[in-house]
C-alpha cells in the first residue's frame, strides 16, 4: 500500500492526500514531523534526504517533492482528467507548477507569521523572531504575494480552473495555499479585491472529500486567536490524522 509522509498542516502534504481521496486510492500516512521525525537520520537515509515532506513510499518506490509526487500519481494510474494527455495542457500545468515554487508557495509565510507569534503568545515580534521561527520567505514576500495574487485571479478570469475548465494538478497544489487563507479558515489574507479567486474556492469545495482532507483549518481555525503552544497543534494534527485514516478506509 502506498505510505505518505507527513503532517496534516503541511501544505504540500495536503495536496498528496487530498488527491488520493479524491481519486479513492488507499493510503496509509505516517505522521512525520517536519522538524522532528523529517530530520533524523533512518528518515534522511531511507526516505528523503532533504529531511522535508510529503515523500511517498510506493511498494518500495520512494519519491519527495509534493508536485512530482502528484503527477507520478497520475501518470502511474492514468489519471487523465487531472493531468490531461494534451501535450498544450500538460505545458500550462507544468508552468504553474514551476511559478508555485516561489510564488504561491510564498504566501506561507503570511500564515506563518500569524500562526507561530499568536500560538505562543508572542506580541509585536520583532524580525530577529519571526526569522528564527517562521517560514524563511523571500525579502521581498510581501510584493511577491501581490503579484502572485493578481497573476492568478487573472488566470483564473479566463478559465474556470486554472488551466482550462476542469480542475488539474496545478489547481490542487495552488488551493492548498491560497484555501487555508480564508477568512473563514486561517484569516490571515483578504481576497475581497480577488473575485475570481473568490469564486475558484467554491469551485473547489465541491470536489469530493474537501471537508475530510482540510478538516486541520476547522480545527487551527482563526490563526490570530490561536493559543496553547505546540500542543494545540499537535492535537489538530492527531485529530486530523485520524479523520484521513477514516476518509481513506484504513482508519
Amino acid at each position: 500500500m502506498l505510505k505518505i509522509y507527513g503532517v496534516p498542516n503541511s501544505q504540500p502534504v495536503r495536496a498528496v492526500v487530498w488527491l488520493c481521496l479524491i481519486k479513492r486510492l488507499p493510503f496509509e500516512f505516517v505522521m512525520t514531523s517536519q522538524n522532528v521525525t523529517a530530520k533524523q537520520s533512518e528518515y534522511l537515509v531511507n526516505v528523503n534526504p532533504r529531511g522535508t515532506i510529503p515523500a511517498i513510499d510506493d511498494d518500495g518506490f520512494v519519491l519527495w517533492e509534493s508536485n512530482a509526487i502528484l503527477i507520478y500519481l497520475a501518470e502511474k494510474h492514468g489519471w487523465t482528467d487531472i493531468w490531461p494527455d494534451e501535450l498544450t495542457a500538460r505545458a500550462r500545468i507544468n508552468q504553474y507548477l514551476h511559478f508555485h515554487h516561489r510564488n504561491t508557495r510564498e504566501l506561507v509565510a503570511v500564515w506563518s507569521r500569524t500562526l507561530w507569534p499568536s500560538l505562543f503568545n508572542v506580541t509585536d515580534p520583532d524580525e530577529g523572531w519571526l526569522s528564527r521561527n517562521t517560514f524563511p520567505g523571500l525579502k521581498n514576500n510581501d510584493e511577491v504575494v501581490r503579484n502572485t495574487l493578481e497573476i492568478i485571479d487573472g488566470m483564473l478570469a479566463a478559465d474556470t480552473f486554472l488551466v482550462g475548465s476542469t480542475i488539474t494538478i496545478a489547481d490542487i497544489c495552488a488551493y492548498e495555499e491560497l484555501g487555508q487563507n480564508q477568512a473563514k479558515y486561517a484569516n490571515c489574507i483578504d481576497y475581497a479585491n480577488h473575485k475570481n479567486i473568490r469564486r475558484w474556492f467554491l469551485e473547489m469545495e465541491k470536489l469530493p472529500r474537501h471537508t475530510e482532507a482540510h478538516a486541520i483549518w476547522v480545527l487551527l481555525g482563526d490563526l490570530n486567536e490561536i493559543t496553547g503552544g505546540m500542543k494545540t497543534v499537535a492535537r489538530a494534527n492527531k485529530e486530523a490524522e485520524r479523520i484521513w485514516a477514516i476518509a481513506a478506509g484504513t482508519g
